[in-house]
């Protein structure tokens, strides 16, 4: 479980944001590049990695989406204002959440595999983990925007999709609670 951890973290630098299908490879292949590099870096404070890594990410992340797939058909019910504080939370959730993985970094390697297109507007990316003991499968999931550009909307670990992961229990959340008492709790 701890590896599982330290791998989710990972798994939060490696997306991507506004790149063309021909360039996802080499683009993923130097983001990871860009994230190790930032992690062995002795000279860098903790907190200067957090700030590099949150750079990389919050320019590669497409929040909104994901936030707006979180709350699945209770997204349509808030106002504007609601879905603006829900995904501004939800960022800073998934943020956090990377930056505590991260911290958990030993030295595991990173391969990404070539892209499948399952459908015309969407692309998936395998990578493998490669740790001491286990090596774990990590799927970017990508969506294509009305411009032709490619956006991380979701992260499979090991089979388990991170946003339905979230759906699930702000559903279960929301039974008995309220959408301001979700944002507040994110």
């Amino acid at each position: 479980m701890f590896k599982k951890i330290v791998l989710l973290g990972l798994l939060f630098s490696l997306s991507l944001h506004a790149v063309d299908e021909a360039n996802i490879q080499s683009f993923m292949d130097n983001k990871v590049n860009e994230v190790l590099a930032i992690l062995k870096n002795k000279q860098l404070s903790e907190r200067q990695k957090e700030q590099k890594n949150i750079a990389i990410i919050d320019t590669v992340f497409d929040y909104h989406t994901m936030a707006k797939i979180s709350l699945s058909t209770k997204w349509k019910t808030l106002t504007n204002v609601e879905q603006k504080n829900f995904a501004d939370a939800f960022a800073t959730k998934i943020k956090h959440s990377y930056l505590d993985k991260l911290k958990l970094y030993n030295n595991q390697t990173v391969t990404i595999k070539p892209f499948k297109k399952p459908k015309s507007n969407r692309i998936t990316v395998e990578t493998e983990i490669i740790g001491l003991d286990d090596t774990y499968k990590v799927v970017y999931l990508f969506y294509k925007d009305k411009n032709g550009q490619w956006y991380i909307y979701d992260i499979e670990l090991v089979g388990v999709s991170l946003i339905q992961t979230y759906r699930k229990q702000f559903a279960e959340f929301l039974t008995s609670k309220s959408i301001s008492q979700l944002i507040q709790s994110l």
